[in-house]
This record gives C-alpha cells, sequence and structure tokens, in this order.
C-alpha cells in the first residue's frame, strides 16, 4: 500500500518471541500479559539463551525479546551479547521506555538491536494509563537516548476511545523526536484490556483511524517516517488465507500446505503458536522441559489439529461472513481460543499444514 501505511500481514518468514519475565514497573491499564510490578516469574537464561539458538533451526528471521519490562531482566546484557555473536536473525526489544538510559540504549546499539517504545498520547494521558507519575518524561528520555545512539526507533501506540484524537499528535512527536515509526495498536478485549473494553473503538471507528493513518503516510512520507496498522486487510485475508493460519494447500500463492509463522516463549516457559493470549490448551508444551524444535516436531505430530480446527471455524465466521474492510484477526483468535468447542464442524475447511 501506498503513502508509508503497512497493514501487518503475519510474516513471511519465522517470528519468535520471547518474553523474558512478567515483572514490569508500570501497571498499565490494558496490559495484555497481566504484567505487574510484583510478578516474579521469569525464564531461566539457560531456556532463554537455548530458544534463540533454536531459532535458526527453525528459520526465525525476527526475534523479539519482552516481557513485562525486558531492562528489568537481570540478564538482558548476557542475552543481547550471545545473539550478536552469531545470529541470522533480526533482533528487537519492546520496552516502556522509562528505564533507558545511555548505557542501555549503546548496548542495544552494539548488538544491533531495535527498539520498540510504547508512548499513547500527552504526559497527562500516558502517565495515567500507564499507572506511574513520571513515565511519560522517563521514556521520552528514553527514546532520545537511543536515537543518540543509532538505534532504530518504533514508537507503539495502544488506540481506545480516550486518546483517538491524540493519533497526528503522536505522529510529529515522534517524528520530531526521530523515531522512524509509529505503530498504531487499537486496544484490544485480553488481559486488563478486558476490564476497559467499554473503551474499545467501534468498527466505524477502526477504518477511519485506518483511513487518518493512511493520510498520515502520505504526509509523512517525505520525511521517510513510516506508520504499521496492527489490523489485517479482510480482502487480503480473503487472497491469502494463510495471513489468518489457514492456509489453502495447493492453492496457497507460497505453496505451502503447513505451518506457524510465529513461535511465542512465554515467561513460565509455554511456548503457544501465532498469538502471546491465545488459551494455554492450544500451547506447544514448555521450553523449560524440551527445546524449541522438539517441541515444534511434537506439536506436529500430535496436538496441531486442535489449533487447526480453531482457526478454521474462526476464519469461517470472521473471513467469510462479514463485511468488515479491516480485521482483529490476533484478537479475535484469542478471544475465541478460550471459549471454542473442538466438536464444532467449521463451514470453511481448507488443507492445513506446518513448515517444517
Amino acid at each position: 500500500m501506498s503513502g508509508g501505511l503497512q497493514v501487518i500481514p503475519a510474516p513471511e518468514s519465522g517470528v519468535l518471541v520471547i518474553h523474558l519475565l512478567g515483572r514490569c514497573n508500570l501497571h498499565c491499564q490494558h496490559c495484555y500479559t497481566d504484567s505487574t510490578p510484583w510478578r516474579e516469574t521469569s525464564l531461566p537464561i539457560d531456556v532463554v539463551l537455548r530458544s534463540l539458538d533454536d531459532a535458526k533451526y527453525l528459520g526465525v528471521r525476527t526475534v523479539h525479546l519482552t516481557g513485562g519490562e525486558p531492562f528489568l531482566y537481570a540478564d538482558l546484557p548476557a542475552v543481547l551479547s550471545y545473539a550478536a555473536e552469531a545470529r541470522p536473525f533480526h533482533l528487537a526489544v519492546s520496552t516502556n521506555g522509562t528505564l533507558v538510559g545511555r548505557a542501555e540504549a549503546n548496548r542495544l546499539k552494539a548488538s544491533h538491536t531495535a527498539a520498540q517504545v510504547s508512548i499513547d498520547g500527552d504526559e497527562a494521558y500516558h502517565d495515567s494509563f500507564r499507572g506511574l507519575a513520571g513515565a511519560f518524561r522517563a521514556a521520552t528520555k528514553g527514546i532520545q537516548e537511543l536515537v543518540a545512539a543509532g538505534v532504530p526507533v518504533t514508537v507503539v501506540a495502544t488506540i481506545c476511545q480516550n486518546n483517538l484524537a491524540s493519533v497526528p499528535w503522536l505522529a510529529g512527536w515522534a517524528a520530531d523526536l526521530g523515531a522512524e515509526c509509529l505503530s498504531v495498536q487499537p486496544l484490544q478485549h485480553v488481559g486488563r484490556g478486558a476490564k476497559i473494553a467499554q473503551k474499545q473503538l467501534s468498527q466505524q471507528q477502526i477504518c477511519e483511524l485506518f483511513m487518518q493513518v493512511s493520510d498520515l503516510g502520505h504526509a509523512y512520507r517525505p520525511r521517510g517516517f513510516r506508520f504499521q496498522l496492527a489490523y489485517r486487510s479482510r480482502s487480503h485475508m480473503q487472497e491469502h488465507p494463510c495471513s489468518a493460519y489457514v492456509c489453502n494447500g495447493a492453492r496457497c500463492h507460497r505453496g505451502v500446505t503447513k505451518e506457524i509463522k510465529t513461535l511465542v516463549v512465554k515467561e513460565d516457559g509455554t511456548v503457544l503458536p501465532e498469538v502471546a493470549t491465545l488459551n494455554p490448551r492450544f500451547a506447544l508444551g514448555n521450553a523449560r522441559e524440551a527445546p524449541l524444535h522438539e517441541l515444534v516436531k511434537r506439536y506436529f505430530a500430535s496436538g496441531y489439529e486442535d489449533f487447526r480446527g480453531l482457526c478454521q471455524a474462526v476464519y469461517s465466521d470472521v473471513i467469510c461472513s462479514s463485511d468488515s474492510p479491516i480485521v482483529p484477526w490476533d484478537e479475535i483468535l484469542s478471544e475465541r481460543s478460550w471459549t471454542y468447542s473442538a466438536h464444532r464442524t467449521p463451514a470453511f475447511d481448507p488443507v492445513f499444514a506446518i513448515v517444517r
């Protein structure tokens, strides 16, 4: 799509998301992983490093380190150094930015790691939404340090009823600060986000947001500033069901019959396919107990059919029956995963399979 706007499809290459820990220094109203300052669950470093080793065998091209707040993970410097030694993947850290100083920024630069920093509006709104006075100023300073060090920065904004009008301001603020991209993510009905579900955007507002971000993409294109919208085009999903994890086998545009595009390792070791907030009944297993490549192999042998049925059923309901041009696919799939009955026979039954 022209104008600098990217409606994010499911990635064509493998993605590994590692939740290093459950602890965070903020208490955000919407946190999808229910992170808090007092959660102590974290991945042992040997599990993290083993997962990074597995990445190259699983065809992973992008690794995201997240949390909780990754800069509270005591072994983060060691993880970054290990990943920088010899890796075939792009590395990024998702952070609230409040704990990033010059040393942290330089460490990311030295390990060739990009940063995604969460900012949701001006100082008053951001501090209220994130649950800590001073969070906006600290994150702003963190972004400045990252930009000064030469670290690519994407500002990630969660948009709901309360800050919908702030998107143009956020774009100008992020671009002026030296960020490279603004990623707009409408509020989801998962985690603590379910408690403020009344603040979610309506379908009409989502479509209006899409057009607004598209217009901003055109306006900021000369500055090289990019935009992403974390929803998907229904027409694209109809043409390419694999973007909804529903491959068409021989009819797939890549000739793929089976695949999992994203592996998510949670802070307790649970490994999920595609979506971090998916019901753990669909898990591949636990990374504390076996390496990722072994878990994937076992999952393909037994266990994948349940996930396959979920995707087929939701695709039939949402993509085949809805006329909305923009679809919050991962959010819908996550929500349905908690109520899905495996005994249901979907009306749409494509051929499924997995990239080995």
